[in-house]
């Protein structure tokens, strides 16, 4: 009996050490493409505003970010 319960056990650490073997590599093949990551760069934006019957020109900075 204990014989067969050493198998028994034997093989279900194969099976779960061959189900882990087995879908490393599909979860390494995923993440092969996913390398997504946030972009983001400083842009001078200007802005024409009428003041004193004359343009004046206000500039500021925004972040401009989007994900490649």
């Amino acid at each position: 009996m204990r014989k067969f319960f050493l198998t028994l056990a034997g093989a279900a650490l194969l099976a779960g050490s061959m189900s882990v073997v087995s879908s490393e590599p599909a979860m390494a093949r995923d993440h092969h493409h996913a390398r997504h990551h946030k972009v983001c760069r400083v842009v001078w934006k200007k802005k024409v505003v009428w003041r004193h019957h004359r343009p004046h020109t206000i500039r500021y900075k925004t972040r401009h970010c989007w994900y490649r």
